[in-house]
C-alpha cells in the first residue's frame, strides 16, 4: 500500500531507538514508534501498559488509538486487541525481521502483509 495521504504507522519495538528492532509480542512491547508523513517526524511513547497483569493487549491498542495511529506494524498480536485496533478501522500489518525503520520503508513500498484475521491459535489470514 503506497501512502497517498498522511498517516501515523506506528510500530512496536523492543528498545527506546529509533532502530529499535520489532517487539515479539504488541501488548508486551515496551516502546512504540510512531511516524507521522504529515511532518516526517519520528516519536517514541513507553507503552504504560506493558507490564499489566492482564489484558496488556487490549490497554496498548487504546492507548494507540488515542494516538490517532492509522496503521501498527506488529510480529505478533493477540485476537482481542487486533478486534480492538480493527474497530477502530487501525489496519494492521504483520511486520518482519528488522529495524523499525525498515518496516515502515517496508510499509511504504507496499511489501508488507495486511492481516485480515486473526484465529484463536494465533495464527491469521492475510489478504
Amino acid at each position: 500500500m503506497l501512502i497517498n495521504k498522511y498517516i501515523k504507522i506506528a510500530v512496536a519495538i523492543a528498545k527506546q531507538d529509533k532502530t529499535s528492532l520489532l517487539s515479539e509480542v504488541f501488548g508486551r512491547s515496551n516502546f512504540f514508534l510512531i511516524s507521522n508523513s504529515k511532518d516526517n517526524s519520528l516519536e517514541i511513547y513507553r507503552n504504560p501498559y506493558a507490564s499489566e497483569l492482564g489484558d496488556a493487549g487490549i490497554q496498548s491498542s487504546r492507548f494507540l488509538i488515542e494516538k490517532e495511529i492509522d496503521v501498527l506494524i506488529v510480529k505478533k498480536i493477540g485476537l482481542n486487541p487486533f478486534r480492538v485496533l480493527t474497530s477502530a478501522n487501525i489496519k494492521v500489518y504483520l511486520g518482519k525481521e528488522g529495524s523499525s525503520i525498515e518496516a515502515i520503508q517496508m510499509f511504504t513500498e507496499g511489501k508488507l502483509i495486511l492481516i485480515e484475521n486473526i484465529k484463536r491459535d494465533f495464527s491469521f489470514e492475510s489478504k
